[in-house]
């Protein structure tokens, strides 16, 4: 009788250890995924008129590149197809311009421009099993640094930073080396107006992204 009872017990403990492996392993599938990549980033701008100390010039936005993180979320209950992706980057580039002073002498102006950006970015994909490509669009924080500016008739300083709001479009591809790991690249359209002291430009600019990324 005792035996019977015992033995009752181990498959009872049995049944309870599988479920609870079950469950365990149950939880993070019915949540969804989450994706963690980094990336290396260039950037071309495209040339915009600058505002200067009162008047409106043209200008040379320099190419810049950089880095970035990247982390994703996809819900199983949206069938991976929608999601939210937060992410931050930060990249180099530079301003030139010319410009006139008092005495009308042509002079130029230029400075080193350091891009920062954090999104918040909806996601929508197709769920392949080796390829999946996605669109997007996201809206977030971004700041932009002037460094060692050499502008004529502007009071220099070493830098001069200003934060305002950025917006951008996205389109990419993962390929999946396997259920954990992938790669992707990316471009994206991005948009934000620097206003510092005296001056002033509406950036521009076009990301290419190649990154590498892990899905738990």
């Amino acid at each position: 009788m005792r035996l019977h009872n015992r033995s009752r017990l181990l498959i009872l403990s049995v049944v309870l250890l599988c479920d609870l492996g079950l469950i365990e392993r149950a939880l993070p599938a019915e949540f969804g995924s989450i994706e963690l990549g980094g990336y290396a980033l260039g950037s071309w701008p495209r040339d915009q008129e600058i505002y200067n100390q009162g008047t409106t010039i043209p200008s040379s936005v320099q190419k810049g590149f950089g880095a970035g993180l990247t982390v994703g979320l996809f819900p199983t209950v949206l069938r991976g197809i929608i999601g939210l992706a937060f992410d931050t980057n930060l990249h180099s580039g530079a301003l030139s311009f010319s410009t006139v002073t008092q005495g009308q002498q042509t002079q130029s102006g230029r400075s080193d421009l350091l891009v920062s950006n954090t999104t918040a970015n909806f996601i929508f994909r197709y769920p392949g099993e080796h390829i999946r490509p996605y669109v997007g669009a996201g809206i977030g924080w971004s700041s932009g640094t002037l460094l060692n500016p050499n502008i004529a008739g502007r009071n220099d300083q070493d830098f001069d930073s200003t934060y305002t709001l950025v917006h951008q479009f996205l389109a990419g591809t993962q390929m999946l080396l396997n259920s954990n790991a992938f790669l992707f690249g990316e471009y994206r359209y991005v948009s934000s107006d620097y206003h510092w002291e005296g001056l002033a430009v509406d950036f521009r600019t076009q990301y290419g992204l190649l990154g590498v990324g892990l899905r738990f």
